[in-house]
């Protein structure tokens, strides 16, 4: 390596860092901001507090039902994971191996929900009809309706990598249709379902328009819309407020930084065919 690549490689390396350091800054200042005191932290300012109060978090979790909340977002948002995986992988195999004008028509209509937005008045209206509205199934099937074309687009461009010789000899050795794809195939979608998993638990987590609309008792809320409902109480209480930020981001940054290595591997297998 010359001189002048060493000097092209720092360069492009600090400026990296400079960018990730940007995108750090606003997360640093809600952390910093959930200890200072009332007047310290309408300022919003990057720096660290005079006075470090811990209370704040105690005083939270006294006022709001924080444990409520957060089972309120885990169950959506593991239900959807489930739904939304189990689902999307056995109809993108099914899509995958069947080269058919229909299946590859079905497959097409699917990525039509990858760029058409979603129209909240026609959503509602079906929860309404059907009695799901402000309740968690409903929410749960809305979300995972929602998630499925980019589950069957990631898993379709995988499995279309898979060569069908390991489907040939499983029959061959006597796996049914269940023990094909449960045993033989799924295993070997790894590192598209750890992506799957994670981007939908991210996407049903972070949501709050959806909930915003959908959920009216307080007690199903998840915390996205929680802290909406939070702000409106406490809008001069920027410490609270900052603080309840840091318990919703806390998850999505540990689920993200277990998983970073397989959103990459599955991101780019799942761009190979398709």
């Amino acid at each position: 390596m010359t001189k002048k690549h060493k000097i092209m490689k720092t360069v492009k390396a600090a400026v990296l860092w400079l960018f990730s350091v940007l995108v750090f800054i606003p997360l640093i200042i809600i952390l910093l901001n959930s200890f200072k005191t009332q007047g310290e932290s309408v300022s919003m300012r990057l720096s660290l507090p005079t006075e470090w109060v811990f209370s704040n978090y105690s005083q939270v979790m006294e006022q709001v039902d924080i444990f409520g909340a957060f089972m309120n977002s885990l169950v959506v948002s593991v239900s959807t994971v489930i739904i939304a995986t189990v689902g999307g992988a056995l109809c993108s195999y099914v899509l995958s191996r069947r080269k058919t004008r229909l299946h590859r028509g079905l497959y097409l209509f699917f990525l039509v929900g990858l760029v058409a937005p979603l129209n909240m008045v026609p959503a509602i209206l079906v929860l309404q009809k059907f009695g799901l509205m402000d309740t968690r199934i409903g929410l749960i099937l809305l979300y995972s309706a929602l998630v499925t074309p980019f589950t069957i687009f990631l898993y379709y461009g995988f499995i279309g990598t898979v060569p069908r010789e390991i489907d040939e000899a499983a029959i061959i050795d006597g796996c049914g249709c269940n023990s094909l794809f449960w045993r033989v195939v799924f295993p070997l979608l790894k590192p598209v379902t750890v992506t799957v998993v994670i981007l939908n638990f991210m996407n049903a987590w972070n949501d709050f328009i959806t909930p915003f609309y959908v959920m009216n008792t307080s007690t199903k809320m998840p915390m996205t819309t929680m802290v909406y409902s939070f702000f409106g109480q406490f809008q001069r209480s920027w410490n609270l407020v900052c603080v309840i930020m840091v318990m919703i981001i806390t998850p999505i940054i540990i689920v993200y930084a277990f998983g970073q290595k397989y959103i990459i591997a599955g991101m780019t297998a799942g761009a190979v065919k398709g």
